[in-house]
């Protein structure tokens, strides 16, 4: 039985790696600071780390890096499994809460 290593547990990044095998940068998916709202960063080694406001903007951002037709299809593959398992999560959790409204001092008299 192969042992579990903390990495098993977290997968919300995923390598990209070269012709070579070498690995140039990652792509990061997470859940956002606003609810219900999902961040997908691409770290690369070279030009540093870019945020996509959309799927297909991080695809066109590895089209520029000369990235292969197959290692993108395995990007979409890992956003939409990734995504799905945050859409679990955030129902599974029920983040939902209540929105108090603010009072006023002149609501207090």
């Amino acid at each position: 039985m192969q042992k579990k290593t903390e990495e098993d547990n977290f997968r919300n990044s995923m390598d990209l790696k070269d012709e070579n095998g070498n690995v140039w940068g990652a792509v990061f998916v997470s859940t956002s600071k606003e609810f219900g709202k999902r961040d997908i960063i691409l770290m690369d080694e070279r030009t540093g780390t870019h945020s996509a406001r959309s799927i297909t903007e991080l695809i066109n951002m590895l089209s520029k890096k000369n990235v292969s037709f197959t290692d993108k299809k395995r990007v979409l593959e890992f956003l939409a499994e990734r995504l799905r398992i945050l859409e679990q999560d955030t129902k599974l959790y029920n983040f939902n809460t209540p929105v108090t409204k603010k009072t006023s001092k002149k609501d207090k008299k």
